[in-house]
């Protein structure tokens, strides 16, 4: 089992936020229209100015699997029907827990640019997902392989008490990440999850969009799904 990575990351270096701000808010930040002002671009900056991304991350070995759980190397289990079926080709996987510090101690005393910087705050941590997602496929491919669709806990069929073996495996609270009574992450600009890693030509990986409730109906469709 590797050794747990972590990481920070300045928000400069998350090139493709603007997308990520799009698709959440629909919203253009490079076309914003006039009865905004400058508040979508004041809640950028405030935000720039005194946040960053915390991540830790794992590569696992997946020493069991039966139809409704998959164990990993350090003695952990992911729960449900939906890892089994999501991990079904994979012998290993990655376990990520990424924040964005410094957010819960913003103030700002606009309502209007507070609104907005709720809004960057969730763009930058999504961008920040999709960056690990892109770096380690690209670690990846010089092993011949590559890394399956990503799975939060909580969405997709994913069960939310699979935070507990994240969790346990990544110790997330070294970048100031716990979780509630509820299972939810504190702060709350974070996000969790699991990505297996598979056979370069392996096919037919399971797609969230799969397990997704809206189906054809679903809204994100519109500006351009941003499932990884």
């Amino acid at each position: 089992m590797n050794d747990r990575i972590i990481k920070r990351i300045p928000l400069s270096e998350l090139t493709e936020v603007n997308d990520f701000y799009e698709r959440l808010s629909g919203i253009d930040p490079s076309h914003v229209e006039s009865k905004y002002g400058s508040a979508v671009e004041d809640a950028r900056r405030l935000i720039a100015a005194q946040c960053q991304i915390a991540m830790v991350y794992r590569r696992v070995r997946i020493t069991g699997r039966d139809a409704d759980s998959v164990t990993l190397e350090s003695g952990d289990v992911l729960t449900g029907k939906m890892p089994a079926e999501a991990l079904a080709h994979a012998e290993e996987l990655y376990a990520f827990v990424i924040v964005l510090e410094g957010y819960t101690s913003l103030h700002c005393d606009d309502m209007m640019v507070e609104y907005f910087a709720d809004t960057w705050g969730s763009a930058y941590t999504e961008c920040a997902q999709a960056k690990l997602a892109g770096d380690l496929l690209q670690e990846l491919k010089a092993e011949n392989m590559i890394r399956t669709h990503l799975w939060c806990p909580g969405q997709h069929t994913f069960a939310l008490k699979n935070q507990q073996a994240i969790f346990s495996l990544l110790r997330p609270e070294d970048i100031g990440c716990t979780l509630t009574g509820r299972l939810m992450m504190l702060p709350v600009k974070a996000c969790s999850g699991i990505m297996g890693i598979v056979p370069a030509d392996t096919t037919d990986l399971p797609k969230p969009c799969d397990y997704c409730a809206y189906g054809s109906t679903c809204p994100a469709s519109k500006r351009g799904c941003a499932a990884l």
